[in-house]
């Protein structure tokens, strides 16, 4: 458990070259953002905490950039208490040495249930909104101790550079609806499309749900952190979260509507 892995991959006699030059690489864009490189291997001297899921390049005004993604959930203790975390860092390649501008690290310690943090690879962006060549790097993540099927925390957090960051932290979709076998429907209270506080709580009174609390499923608590920043940041994300639970709410109800495989055992005697 927290065991830190340094990767040492083969490097490129030119640097400069390296990330052009790796075996298997994918490019992609997604909506307005910058085009970054998928590779499976990371150049010597970025670390790497956990299984790696992921790890992209982009360039920008700063030079040649990456950013890796891992998690790591532990077997469970002797005590049967289950851990879990996500780690992610972005670096510059700079040199002969990487240099990490930022790291992220989350955990859950000792669950009595499931632990689970997870990274949601849709919330991975790159963009450059004020069109300076300054690029903005954003991630989101779940994270759950529980024992049943119900709405994780989430976080969509934006970094800037080494010392700035900006988050949304509130609730995911997950669970958030069920099939309802009499009605042949789902049920549940739909995706907020406002999640200020006025919004969630007239959505609680429409719908008249009992013991409900704030933040709603695939809901954010506050835009506290945004007090200060560009309003293009705060306009991205809100976007951006609302795109990504907007995806999570549509795979969970198509999940949940899908008709009973006839071939499955259901338990009943022949």
């Amino acid at each position: 458990m927290n065991s830190v892995q340094l990767l040492r991959g083969q490097l490129r006699p030119v640097l400069m070259g390296l990330l052009m030059t790796v075996a298997c690489v994918t490019t992609v864009r997604a909506d307005d953002g910058v085009a970054l490189t998928s590779i499976d291997q990371v150049p010597d001297g970025v670390e790497v905490r956990g299984k790696q899921i992921a790890a992209y390049t982009w360039d920008d005004r700063q030079g040649k950039n990456l950013l890796v993604l891992a998690e790591q959930v532990s077997e469970r203790d002797d005590d049967g208490t289950q851990s879990a975390f996500v780690y992610a860092a972005q670096y510059l390649i700079d040199g002969n040495r990487p240099k990490r501008v930022w790291m992220l690290y989350d955990d859950v310690q000792h669950c009595e249930f499931d632990a689970a943090l997870r990274f949601d690879r849709e919330a991975t962006k790159v963009t450059d909104l004020a069109g300076d060549g300054i690029t903005q790097a954003t991630v989101g993540y779940s994270r759950t101790c529980t024992s049943d099927v119900s709405p994780n925390e989430f976080k969509l957090i934006m970094h800037v550079g080494k010392s700035q960051k900006y988050r949304l932290r509130g609730v995911d979709r997950v669970g958030a609806s069920w099939w309802d076998e009499e009605a042949g429907a789902l049920r549940g209270m739909p995706l907020p499309k406002d999640c200020s506080v006025a919004g969630q709580q007239a959505l609680v009174s429409q719908y008249k749900e009992q013991g409900t609390e704030l933040p709603l499923p695939g809901c954010y608590g506050d835009e506290k952190d945004f007090a200060k920043a560009p309003e293009a940041y705060l306009t991205f994300m809100r976007q951006h979260w609302f795109a990504l639970m907007q995806k999570q709410d549509t795979d969970w109800s198509q999940a949940q509507a899908q008709p009973q495989d006839p071939t499955e055992d259901d338990g009943s005697a022949p």
